[in-house]
């Protein structure tokens, strides 16, 4: 038998040996494209901003009777952190036309997918469910990050190319990190500025390229993969020093305890 047909005969007698397919979510200005239901476990997520504005998603596991659009009332009513709501990560800020993979762990239960930068519209409810589903398995790791009080540690540095980040949260707060690629005569100081004073709808001093945002599980380690082209970044962590903050407002964030850090590509 030649060796083409043999290889197709092993695909359809083995077919689980494929890599299964991620689950993609697409960010636009009015909301998110996601599945309505996925399966519990360790999950290889692909998310994609094809909207004109920045958006992130974050995964928050709801409470028993509370539904997405209860969620979305608390966050309207003021509470950035609704009780009995519990963040499980996600991707970080990314511009208009940016795409990032991660890989983290869902529990079974109902969610919410959630846009912090239009948190009164960019909502969509989550069913994952437990089924027979194997585990994504998360690459192998190039660099490991630690999202610490109040700082980031890389532990190498960041080669240009396909590179994947083990994120990791000795905290022992809760953290995220933005990645951003600095634009050409800015600095760390102009994220910043860009972050709290433009709330990132300003003159941009950065491309944002997504990231990891937090988990009430600080034990949690999650994996992101990104292309890094040689240029100077930024990671930036933007939760607010308070659990009491309001959505809309500018409190004071981890960045402003220090949790900036500066690195280059080459």
């Amino acid at each position: 038998m030649p060796l083409r047909n043999s290889c197709l005969l092993l695909l359809s007698i083995f077919p689980l040996l494929a890599a299964a397919a991620p689950v993609h979510i697409v960010a636009n200005d009015d909301g998110f494209e996601a599945p309505a239901r996925i399966s519990a476990g360790m999950r290889h997520i692909l998310f994609e901003n094809h909207g004109h504005e920045i958006h992130e998603t974050m995964f928050v596991k709801l409470p028993a009777g509370m539904t997405a659009a209860d969620f979305l009332a608390h966050v309207k009513a003021g509470e950035l952190f609704p009780k009995g709501a519990l963040d499980y990560s996600g991707a970080g800020l990314m511009s208009p036309g940016e795409g990032t993979e991660l890989w983290l762990q869902l529990d079974a239960g109902e969610y919410a997918l959630i846009c912090w930068h239009h948190s009164r519209r960019a909502v969509r409810a989550l069913s994952v469910q437990t089924s027979n589903e194997a585990d994504d398995t998360p690459p192998a790791a190039d660099v490991t990050l630690k999202l610490l009080d109040f700082r980031f540690e890389l532990s190498g540095p960041v080669r240009k190319g396909q590179r994947v980040l083990r994120v990791e949260t000795p905290g022992p707060s809760m953290h995220e990190a933005d990645i951003f690629r600095l634009l050409p005569g800015r600095d760390a100081a102009d994220v910043r500025r860009w972050y709290k004073q433009d709330d990132l709808k300003g003159e941009p001093a950065a491309i944002a390229l997504g990231g990891i945002l937090d988990s009430h599980d600080v034990a949690r380690v999650v994996w992101v993969r990104k292309n890094f082209i040689p240029g100077r970044y930024v990671l930036h962590c933007a939760m607010p020093m308070s659990m009491e903050a309001k959505p809309g407002e500018h409190p004071a964030i981890h960045a402003d305890a220090g949790m900036v850090l500066s690195f280059e590509v080459n």
